[in-house]
This record gives C-alpha cells, sequence and structure tokens, in this order.
C-alpha cells in the first residue's frame, strides 16, 4: 500500500512520519512516561498500563529503512519521503535538502541504512561506537 501510495502521489506528495514515544529505540520490557503515564515497550510498540496502544517506538532511521528495504524505495526517494517534502510542505526554506545556504542538519549512514553520525547546523553532535 505505501508503494503504491508513493507511486500514485509521487514522493514530493507524500511524507513519511513517526509517532514515536520517549520509549523509541527502546528493547522490549523498558518503560517510560508519556504525559505522566507510564508506557512499556512491547511487540515494537508503546503501550499504557491497561494494554492500550500509546505509540510507535520507530525512529525516523528506522521508518527511512523501511521504506528502502521492505517497501522497495530507492534511497533517494525515501530521502524525500523524510526530509524534503515534510520541509517543503512545512513551508521551511534551507532545510531537507543539501544546498548552498541550506541548514546544514544531516546524518551520515552506513551502508545498511544505521546511523553513523548526526550533525546539527553543521556540527557532529553524535558518532556511533
Amino acid at each position: 500500500m505505501v508503494h503504491m501510495s508513493v507511486a500514485l502521489k509521487r514522493p514530493e506528495r507524500v511524507m513519511a512520519i513517526t509517532d514515536a514515544t520517549a520509549a523509541a529505540g527502546l528493547p522490549d520490557g523498558s518503560r517510560t512516561k508519556l504525559g505522566g503515564s507510564w508506557i512499556t515497550v512491547a511487540k515494537s510498540a508503546a503501550y499504557l498500563e491497561d494494554g492500550t496502544l500509546a505509540g510507535s517506538i520507530a525512529s525516523m532511521d528506522k521508518v527511512f529503512r523501511f521504506l528502502i528495504k521492505d517497501v522497495a524505495l530507492s534511497p533517494v526517494d525515501a530521502a524525500r519521503l523524510c526530509s524534503t517534502t515534510p520541509a517543503d510542505e512545512l513551508g521551511l526554506t534551507g532545510f531537507g535538502r543539501l544546498e548552498k545556504d541550506a541548514v546544514a542538519d544531516l546524518v551520515v549512514l552506513d551502508r545498511n541504512f544505521n546511523v553513523k553520525h548526526t550533525f546539527i547546523a553543521g556540527r557532529r553532535i553524535y558518532s556511533a561506537a
């Protein structure tokens, strides 16, 4: 369905999003709070104590990998869905693209699309061990 939607609407009209909670990236059984309520990670999502789905634990790098590996988009189209199109739709000039005078926010990935480095305003703020 995702592949068909992108094919029909084109990458410049589709945005990738995540409703990730503070539990994003945590393993099953981990607990944290969401709006004052405890949530627990289980089965790749976050749940309230009564079992109600609280949100996802998918970070944008996981969404990007999903778009490439499971949806079969090209890395260029996946990048457009994850950065360029959302920035354009929000009217964020200078964001979501690599060009002169743009904001230098950048994530560097390895061959398996895992985060290696993160840059904010041109300064490296994260490097994988």
